[in-house]
């Protein structure tokens, strides 16, 4: 049995969703503990193997070789109370690891290499969720393998580059009408991406960064699938594609280090959300437009390091995220608000390792929705949204 066109509309609105959450998009920042317990500020101090992700310029700006392991997991409440009832996200945790590696290529020039998470998400609302229309279980992922270079061009300015290969999958669930049924597309894509940084320093103490980074558009081929029990029970499997555009993002940040104890950091994120206009589906029975009309978005990082001659440092810092999505709009498959996170970290370096361990706790100011769009079976996500998230990062270095 073919799906209906009516239920083929649910493609759209449910990969649509599946790209943003907790004013950061479905952007994933999570890669480094040291520069994570500075709230996240590091494009233009982070000298680590991780600058392949912060900002390759500063490749080489370390002390020889480096290995980074790093793991993140992120245990969250969310819930939503409406015209239908209340609904609890199921709580997490969701779990993500990057490996990042650098070494010197010549005096001033270093080559790093990456294996990360730019961006990403997994969560389900239970099935019996007066929200189950709009989703049920969400996962994203979306993987990088990444190469860069940093280099001297002055004593004062360092320049980087990066090239990305990027292989993504979608596995998306709602239900449809009555519980039961439901209503899933899975497909996998592959792109690339390019980013490019420098760093400059006008005075000693002090340094400008700025990177940006560009991510191909993702086509994901794969199938949907309809379970449906009413009026009659049937199950419908079809061809589905889509593609998502992946917005453009650039930092800038002002770095100070009045002596080797002290580093002080603020940066600002721009992403391009708004290229998220609409979203296309193609398929058997034609293509699917879907309005999405994102706002770009901007993320303030600001943060503090402080390190003692022990091996030993602290680190705290405070980042605040814009939502990208209006009420118009508003799907509570990928929750979305104002999200204020602080940050608290120490780790222990020697000669040969080193050992980090930063703990954040996230709060979204809570958001009052109205005048989403319903869905099929006429159900509203019209109402208030809560956040509360702790995040608990940890990672191993290895010095050659």
């Amino acid at each position: 049995m073919r799906s209906s066109p009516a239920i083929r509309a649910c493609v759209a609105g449910i990969l649509m969703t599946a790209t943003r959450s907790h004013g950061l998009g479905i952007e994933f920042t999570y890669h480094d503990p040291e520069v994570l317990a500075r709230g996240n500020a590091g494009v233009a101090s982070n000298g680590n193997a991780s600058a392949v992700y912060y900002n390759p310029a500063m490749l080489g700006t370390g002390s020889g070789s480096e290995l980074l392991m790093t793991g993140y997991a992120l245990d969250y409440k969310v819930d939503h109370t409406g015209a239908g009832g209340h609904s609890d996200l199921k709580d997490g945790p969701a779990v993500a690891a990057s490996a990042f590696a650098a070494t010197p290529l010549w005096d001033g020039a270093a080559l790093g290499f990456g294996f990360y998470s730019p961006f990403g998400q997994k969560n389900e609302w239970p099935d019996n969720s007066p929200l189950r229309g709009y989703a049920t279980d969400t996962e994203l992922l979306f993987l990088a393998g990444t190469a860069a270079v940093g280099f001297d061009i002055t004593p004062c300015l360092r320049f980087g580059v990066s090239a990305s290969v990027v292989s993504s999958s979608a596995d998306i669930n709602r239900g449809v009408f009555v519980p039961g049924d439901s209503y899933s597309i899975e497909g996998d894509g592959h792109g690339w991406g390019l980013g490019a940084g420098f760093t400059w320093e006008p005075a000693e103490g002090h340094r400008i960064g700025a990177t940006g980074r560009y991510w191909s558009p993702v086509k994901y081929k794969g199938h949907s699938t309809t379970v449906l029990s009413f009026p009659a029970p049937s199950v419908a499997v079809a061809p589905a594609e889509s593609e998502l555009d992946f917005p453009l993002e650039a930092t800038i940040g002002y770095a100070y280090t009045p002596n080797a104890n002290w580093l002080f950091e603020v940066d600002v994120t721009w992403i391009g959300w708004s290229s998220f206009e609409r979203f296309e589906v193609s398929s058997p029975g034609g293509t699917l437009v879907e309005p999405m009309q994102w706002d770009d978005s901007l993320t303030f990082m600001l943060g503090v390091t402080r390190k003692w001659d022990s091996g030993w440092w602290l680190g705290a810092g405070y980042w605040y995220a814009e939502q990208t999505t209006p009420d118009q709009t508003f799907n509570p498959r990928l929750p979305d608000i104002d999200l204020h996170v602080v940050s608290i970290g120490t780790g222990y370096r020697t000669e040969c390792w080193a050992a980090e361990f930063t703990y954040q706790y996230g709060y979204g100011e809570p958001r009052q929705i109205s005048g989403s769009a319903p869905t099929l079976a006429g159900a509203s996500a019209d109402g208030k949204l809560n956040y509360h998230a702790h995040g608990f990062s940890a990672g191993l270095r290895w010095f050659f």
